[in-house]
């Protein structure tokens, strides 16, 4: 990826939607999207992992907004591959609708039951976005910052 130098910020600091990395992460090949969820009387965040991809029990992780975050200064570019005409999407797979492009994952991991929306070009996080889809990939990659 050809983007600024990473920086270390505090989660709340540290842009919606942008790329990250954690400290002291065994394997710096790992990345995540930090996302966000306006609550009610202020904002939750989380991490997605985006790189590298495992479909199966993607899910948000919850982070403290004074946790450190290495931002690497951009959103993820998202290369979409596999597209499928109006299929119902999986957890996993990013979808287009009248309402944007989203990535499905699970947003408790311990009950496998509710999904998250993430918005790939904003990091927010929705709820109930799987009405009026247009297409859905069942496969992407990162290519790098916008």
């Amino acid at each position: 990826m050809n983007d600024p130098a990473p920086s270390e910020r505090t989660a709340h600091e540290t842009p919606c939607g942008h790329a990250v990395h954690r400290p002291g992460d065994i394997d710096p090949g790992n990345l995540y999207m930090k996302v966000e969820r306006e609550g009610a009387e202020y904002v939750h965040h989380y991490l997605i992992q985006i790189s590298p991809v495992k479909s199966v029990g993607l899910s948000m992780i919850y982070i403290d907004p004074d946790d450190i975050l290495i931002d690497r200064g951009g959103i993820p570019a998202f290369e979409l591959l596999s597209p499928e005409d109006h299929k119902k999407p999986q957890i996993g797979h990013i979808f287009e609708s009248d309402k944007g492009t989203f990535l499905k994952v699970i947003e408790d991991p311990k009950s496998l039951k509710m999904y998250a929306f993430i918005n790939i070009a904003t990091g927010e996080v929705k709820r109930r976005q799987e009405r009026n889809i247009n297409m859905v990939y069942d496969a992407w990659k990162i290519t790098g910052l916008i």
